[in-house]
């Protein structure tokens, strides 16, 4: 049976409009059940007497033993009832559409599942809930005081909430606990669903009460906000705030097994290291987070899981006896400082700006113009000084560099008065002629200490020493032999009359002549290496006959240029992971479930859009001239094909006996021509 033309073109779009039709009419409906009204035969707009009405009239047909209902029917039914019929209810599910005590018919279905008589099914199904039930709300929130938050550098986490909803009442003590751990990082407020105005975009049917919802820093607006769709745990919400909204690295877990080869190794060697102890295996509260990503350039953070089987070893190898607790390790040769207990967020800042000041900064390519020790920048002291001085310790990182490290900054203290101060409190040190120098300098902020990575800043460590002093200091570590070196650096900047000078002699010089100094040094440098013996007051004395000399006597300018710092990475451990890890409830899962039920919903409109666009593609295809002209040579080809088989067939059923048409037509095998060459004939 041959097929109509009309299919045969048509058939891919009368497919897709049939898919089309099937999801529209058959399964998108059956993946939303009937409202209540529905379930009672009403309206939308009906009142509670309508309510009351139709569900009695429903219960006089119950009465006949042919109108009586299932036990499923029944509950169904009378839940609407109950529901519609409560003016605080009715209220919220017509603006809403919210049902919140889904969960009560859900359980009650289950109970009854097995019963066949419905007048066995205790009434009522539901607790309605009192006018003048509340919840404990805190930080309550207007529109206006949503909508003026643009200026808030903190991001607001937002709960919609509802007296009545036996899920907010579940969740009152779990959002005290996340307001708590978000308290400094975040700001957090309630918004209540009768308030209509600012609940009406956070509410949302698909996701009921509590719904949560997100404002990053400087925005309150329904355009950057994010819902969150995950599990309503403290952990979860807490975890997604920070990961998400705040971009806050993760603390990790590590184990004894782990914590050397996952952490220390992946850790720069420069680095503080600080290790919290935890007998429960939380997550880092929000504000250690926030720490991890302030310090990350000084320190690194890790957590422990404290357990009984290995606290020997912990006492052993850092001195933690019991959790909570955290440790700071500064270097192999300096032993652990430990803090038992659980510090507040202020007592965890204090302590780490306390290690942080007695540290020697090092010197990179991010600190150096702060510290003042780039020929390009300027001293501490202001734009105005002409003369500075940084003293540096280079050195590879080994335990000679540590220790060192420790003598330049125990230097630095001899010239603070106190540890860990950045001023002179003691004036003696200012009286005493041999330091004073260095002791006046370093508080106008014209003298700096700092330490240089002399494997990674090779170039910039050559350059300062020569290479018979550089040698077990500078460049990479081909044996044991180790030699960190102490100097310091003379930076001097032209006067403006000197710079004056300097641009009109640059205008009289070739081209050549002025790219080769373009890009050179704003201050001369000039370099005094230390030879003398390892105390910090001897130091201290050097530096300050340097200071003297530096200050008072004459010294040309040096133009020549200092190797660029080599850029040293973060090495943050948590850099790597910290965007592609999933809160709880955000997953594979949740996003496979959004996917389907996304799909679901748009699926016969596309499927229906798709149908039309495929018939007008058809439809211009085959009415277009070009299409016509084909089509007709394509007919013509074939009835001269159908000609040529017909001739073909009517010879060989003929046989090879038929003569020609004419018998002119087929010469003769013998015929020769008897013209001459001298014929008349034309």
């Amino acid at each position: 049976m041959s097929i109509p033309l009309f299919l045969k073109k048509y058939w891919i779009p009368l497919l897709l409009f049939a898919a089309g039709l099937f999801c529209q009419l058959v399964l998108l409906p059956s993946s939303y059940p009937p409202t209540h009204y529905e379930v009672l035969k009403l309206g939308r707009d009906a009142s509670v007497e309508e309510v009351t009405k139709a569900y009695e009239q429903l219960s006089q047909n119950w009465l006949s033993n042919s109108g009586r209902p299932t036990v499923a029917e029944f509950i169904k039914i009378r839940y609407a009832f109950e529901l519609l019929s409560n003016p605080l209810l009715k209220k919220y599910y017509d603006r809403f559409g919210l049902d919140e005590q889904q969960d009560v018919l859900v359980s009650i279905k289950e109970q009854y599942r097995n019963e066949e008589d419905y007048t066995k099914v205790k009434l009522p199904l539901l607790n309605t809930p009192s006018l003048d039930s509340a919840i404990d709300a805190f930080n309550l929130l207007t529109r206006e005081e949503l909508m003026s938050g643009n200026d808030k550098e903190k991001p607001l986490l937002v709960q919609v909430y509802s007296n009545w909803s036996p899920r907010c009442a579940q969740f009152s003590d779990s959002w005290k606990r996340i307001a708590s751990l978000l308290d400094g990082v975040a700001d957090t407020g309630m918004i209540e669903i009768s308030d209509v105005e600012p609940a009406a975009y956070h509410a949302d049917k698909k996701f009921g009460l509590p719904a949560l919802v997100a404002y990053p820093p400087s925005c309150r607006s329904s355009d950057c906000s994010i819902r969150y769709q995950g599990e309503l745990s403290v952990d979860a919400v807490v975890d997604w705030t920070a990961t998400y909204i705040l971009g806050l690295p993760r603390v990790l877990y590590y184990s004894k097994e782990t914590l050397m080869s996952k952490f220390f190794a992946n850790v720069a060697y420069n680095k503080v290291k600080i290790l919290f102890f935890s007998s429960t295996g939380e997550r880092a509260a929000p504000y250690l987070r926030q720490l991890a990503l302030k310090y990350s350039d000084y320190a690194a953070f890790a957590n422990i899981l404290w357990t009984e089987e290995d606290s020997q070893f912990w006492w052993n190898s850092l001195k933690v006896e019991s959790a909570p607790a955290f440790v700071i390790l500064k270097g192999g040769a300096v032993d652990p400082v430990v803090y038992h207990g659980l510090p507040s967020r202020s007592e965890v800042v204090k302590l780490i700006e306390e290690h942080r000041r007695q540290e020697l900064p090092q010197l990179r390519s991010d600190t150096a113009t702060q510290l003042g020790c780039d020929a390009k920048g300027h001293s501490r002291a202001g734009f105005d000084t002409l003369v500075w001085y940084c003293v540096i310790v280079a050195g590879r990182p080994s335990s000679e560099l540590t220790k060192m490290r420790e003598l330049v900054r125990s230097t630095r203290e001899k010239l603070t008065g106190y540890s860990g101060a950045d001023q002179i409190e003691n004036s003696d040190l200012v009286n005493d002629a041999a330091i004073s120098p260095a002791a006046i300098a370093f508080k106008d902020n014209r003298l700096t200490f700092a330490w240089l990575d002399g494997d990674v800043q090779k170039k910039l460590c050559l350059f300062y020493l020569n290479p018979e002093d550089a040698d077990g200091a500078c460049g990479p570590r081909y044996g044991d032999y180790e030699l960190p070196r102490v100097f310091i650096v003379r930076f001097q900047r032209r006067t403006k009359e000197e710079e004056e000078e300097k641009l009109k002699k640059r205008t009289k010089q070739s081209a050549m002549q002025s790219l080769l100094h373009e890009g050179g040094n704003s201050a001369s440098q000039l370099v005094a290496k230390y030879n003398g013996t390892q105390e910090a007051d001897e130091i201290v004395k050097w530096i300050s006959q340097i200071i003297k000399d530096g200050d008072t006597q004459t010294i040309p300018f040096f133009d020549q240029k200092a190797p660029d710092f080599e850029p040293e990475g973060s090495n943050r451990a948590w850099a790597s992971g910290t965007h592609i890890v999933r809160s709880a409830g955000s997953g594979l899962v949740q996003k496979i479930k959004s996917v389907i039920s996304l799909g679901s919903d748009y699926a016969g409109p596309s499927l229906l859009l798709a149908a039309c666009l495929s018939f007008g593609l058809i439809w211009l295809k085959n009415t277009s001239p070009s299409s016509q002209t084909t089509t007709n040579g394509q007919g013509n080809t074939r009835e001269n094909d159908k000609r040529t088989k017909k001739t073909e067939i009517r010879k060989a059923n003929s046989g090879s006996t038929d003569k020609p048409v004419s018998i002119t037509d087929e010469e003769p095998k013998d015929a020769v021509n008897l013209l001459s060459s001298g014929s008349d004939s034309e």
